[in-house]
């Protein structure tokens, strides 16, 4: 009877650990999509010079994600130009508050391929 009651209680914790590794998972998964459109998105960036109205289309299509720059917004070629593209997540386990995931990532203007 009592490895039952021991069952039982175990399962609670396994359920637990279900949902903690889908939410670690769906983090991973939208972090990865954005990180490949940031990449889109740098090349394009590269080559107009600023952030588009084409940029803000593609990350809102591709990722359903915001992006922003961070640095000087319209920098001369060759510069830096750091920008970020982030997305909200309200996650099932590990927080109570929505979580915001973002990449930053940087591309010199005008060196593209």
């Amino acid at each position: 009877m009592s490895y039952k009651i021991g069952f039982i209680l175990s399962m609670i914790f396994i359920v637990q650990l279900f949902v903690f590794a889908t939410d670690l998972i769906s983090v991973q998964i939208i972090h990865s999509n954005l990180d490949a459109v940031s990449v889109t998105a740098g090349n394009i960036i590269s080559s107009k010079g600023a952030i588009t109205n084409e940029v803000i289309t593609l990350v809102q299509n591709e990722a359903g994600a915001s992006i922003e720059a961070t640095g000087d917004e319209t920098p001369l070629f060759g510069a830096v130009f750091e920008y970020k593209i982030s997305k909200s997540y309200q996650p099932v386990f590990l927080a109570s508050k929505p979580m915001e995931i973002s990449v930053v990532r940087s591309v010199v203007i005008g060196y593209y391929n």
